[in-house]
């Protein structure tokens, strides 16, 4: 009898985690949730704290070979008014920790039990705003030193795409792939229709990528796992080309 794969994955009670566990589980899949808000069958834990989240995870673990993880945990807020030049060194290292802290805590685990299977992936889910920074006139009113997308955001996401490369380097010439999703805006049902109408004009096809969309390039990433190691890609729907 062929086992079923065992995805772990980071943020599985956000927008984007959901979808990808309810596609996976309908796709036959052992999950593996991990999120600070917990929820049904998921591990309920900050994966800023590398203690509690070793104890955890291990525990599961040892009862479950992990065949792929996915980095999907972002802290992203609310969208305010801000000046660089008095920028708070505390929220600024908070947007910071749960991307890079946590997915180094979460990776280094899964990997000790990849590399005991000599067998693994790691798909870290980034943003083009890791590769370009995001236009503050699409958040709001175009001020002169005044911003309203947090610029961690982007140091956070860039951080990934350097993980990525580092680790998939790193893993050369082993069975363990290592690659990045560089996303492009989701949509969501609450945004602002202003919003949504200024980032459509900075994209080549007109629209916002759906959570389903990046399902589906997972799944594709997981079914070609041998030809994509170390890649880097941009899945926007052309905002790249025009941002």
């Amino acid at each position: 009898m062929i086992k079923n794969k065992t995805i772990v994955i980071t943020g599985s009670e956000g927008l984007i985690g959901k979808d990808i566990v309810k596609y996976f589980k309908k796709k036959n899949y052992e999950i593996i949730g991990i999120d600070i808000v917990g929820g049904k069958n998921t591990i309920k834990c900050d994966i800023t704290n590398e203690k509690v989240l070793k104890k955890k995870l291990d525990s599961k673990l040892k009862e479950i070979q992990p065949d792929i993880l996915i980095n999907a945990a972002s802290k992203i807020p609310k969208i305010n008014k801000f000046k660089f030049s008095s920028y708070n060194s505390q929220k600024w290292i908070k947007g910071i920790e749960v991307d890079l802290l946590g997915s180094f805590y979460v990776t280094k685990i899964c990997c000790k039990y990849f590399e005991k299977a000599n067998s693994g992936m790691i798909i870290n889910l980034s943003s083009i705003y890791g590769v370009s920074g995001p236009d503050q006139s699409i958040y709001g009113k175009a001020l002169k030193y005044q911003g309203y997308k947090n610029l961690e955001y982007s140091v956070a996401k860039a951080g990934l795409i350097g993980f990525t490369n580092a680790l998939s380097s790193y893993y050369k010439n082993t069975n363990i792939k290592v690659l990045c999703l560089i996303l492009g805006g989701v949509f969501e049902k609450k945004m602002k229709k202003s919003f949504v109408k200024k980032y459509l004009l900075k994209t080549v096809e007109n629209k916002m990528l759906s959570t389903i969309e990046i399902c589906k390039y997972i799944e594709f990433c997981i079914n070609n796992r041998n030809i994509i190691s170390g890649s880097n890609i941009t899945i926007d729907n052309g905002a790249k080309a025009i941002f």
